[in-house]
């Protein structure tokens, strides 16, 4: 009996623990009211940090192109001079894309272009043998070799769900990422100098060549930045497309100021819609700016709290400001008042006190999870007074244990001196007496 007690507490904790450890790294603030088209998604804030929307983040699907974004991440990683870096395309990248029919930038065999033209060419018509060209090149020749380093890259980046076994995306084998972890890669792509500037390019000019005797033109996929595009959207900048077996999109949305990035995976063909991803991204954006935006949980104009304030002839208590503005996001119809506040502050201060002195903090809560910490600190200057600093001093000593054990101590002290000296007083009187009746 005791034996099938012990079994059945070691698999108790053992599930326990299971569950502890498969708690997601993120936590949605919110919830979409309607179901879309996708088997994943993850809306982040690019200001804040914020995991605004999200289903499925951390579950395993095929990328399909949007592995380019990490290829692309690897590649700036590693080489310094996109410009002057020039690379020969070799022979066996095309052997590996024959008869694919895959997306290309009409790269040929033999032909020398400069990095920056081959990035253009990765992320603008998604062209396979760019990514594998690039990887070929700072794998030393290896393709494997480089899906290491990305693969290494990834977890640098606190991917967790992600392993890449090509550079494009087109193969499925041992391929796999999760919505939350191609948000990590956009977002290091998205901090990147220069990464925006091509993945917000529509149209870009690859040079003349050796098979190409004049310069000829490529175009972005992402059609969400077309103007003339029915998928378009002012507030869409840039990213990337990816298509398998099913419809994938990551991209940046800017609007009023506000930064974001939403990845979409696994949306379906079904309806003989083309580019499914795209019309889930306008779904989720347009209700997104529709009903929420980024607010701020505090003003940097207006005492947030105050703390009693001794020594001081001026004041009894201290004004205390937030140093810095802690930004969330919040429904339009919500306020200040949706944030919690916990105060981390002493009991008191005593002055003197300079202004921008800095006397605790405040953490902001948000449906129960922390959205940032601001100081608190005084405003004005507050000087001392003499007077008031001693006497409270003296109220302090008195009112201290440590304090009324000497007192005690020294009234024993005294007493037993006045004690013993009135006792060698009587002492001395009566030797005195005696003396003198010996007279």
């Amino acid at each position: 009996m005791k034996k099938i007690i012990r079994t059945l507490s070691l698999a108790l904790t053992f599930v326990v623990c299971l569950s502890v450890f498969r708690l997601p790294v993120s936590a949605a603030r919110y919830q979409l009211p309607f179901e879309v088209n996708a088997r994943a998604y993850v809306l982040a804030s690019l200001d804040t940090g914020e995991i605004i929307f999200e289903k499925n983040s951390h579950e395993h699907y095929d990328p399909a192109s949007l592995t380019k974004l990490l290829t692309a991440y690897t590649t700036y990683q590693y080489v310094e001079d996109f410009e002057n870096t020039k690379i020969a395309a070799p022979r066996y990248v095309y052997d590996e894309l024959f008869g694919l029919n895959s997306s290309t930038a009409d790269i040929r065999q033999g032909e020398i272009l400069s990095v920056k033209d081959l990035m253009y060419a990765m992320m603008l018509p998604s062209a396979n043998e760019a990514a594998s060209i690039l990887a070929d090149y700072i794998g030393n020749g290896d393709i494997t070799n480089f899906c290491m380093m990305m693969n290494n890259e990834a977890r640098k980046l606190g991917c967790k769900n992600t392993n890449f076994s090509n550079a494009h995306g087109l193969f499925k084998d041992n391929h796999y990422t999760s919505a939350y972890d191609m948000y990590l890669i956009a977002k290091a792509c998205y901090e990147i100098p220069g990464f925006m500037d091509i993945v917000t390019t529509n149209t870009y000019q690859m040079p003349a060549n050796i098979k190409h005797a004049n310069p000829y033109f490529i175009q972005n996929t992402n059609k969400m930045q077309v103007r003339t595009s029915p998928y378009y959207r002012s507030y869409v900048k840039g990213m990337k497309t990816g298509t398998l077996d099913y419809n994938n999109f990551v991209c940046t949305c800017q609007k009023d100021g506000e930064n974001y990035i939403l990845v979409v995976l696994g949306a379906d063909f079904s309806g003989g819609e083309t580019r499914p991803a795209m019309i889930t991204t306008q779904q989720i954006m347009d209700y997104f700016f529709d009903s929420y935006s980024l607010r701020s949980a505090n003003t940097l104009n207006f005492p947030v709290t105050e703390v009693p304030l001794k020594y001081s002839a001026d004041a009894d208590t201290l004004l205390l400001y937030a140093d810095t503005q802690v930004m969330s996001i919040l429904p339009n119809d919500a306020d200040e008042s949706s944030f919690q506040k916990i105060y981390n502050l002493p009991e008191y201060v005593g002055a003197p006190i300079a202004a921008g002195d800095v006397i605790g903090s405040v953490d902001y809560y948000l449906a129960g999870q922390k959205v940032g910490t601001s100081r608190l600190v005084s405003h004005d200057d507050m000087e001392r007074s003499t007077v008031m600093f001693l006497v409270g001093k003296f109220q302090e000593a008195y009112k201290s244990l440590y304090f009324r054990v000497v007192l005690a101590v020294t009234f024993v002290l005294v007493a037993i001196y006045f004690v013993i000296t009135y006792l060698q007083y009587k002492k001395h009187e009566k030797m005195q007496k005696v003396h003198r009746r010996r007279r």
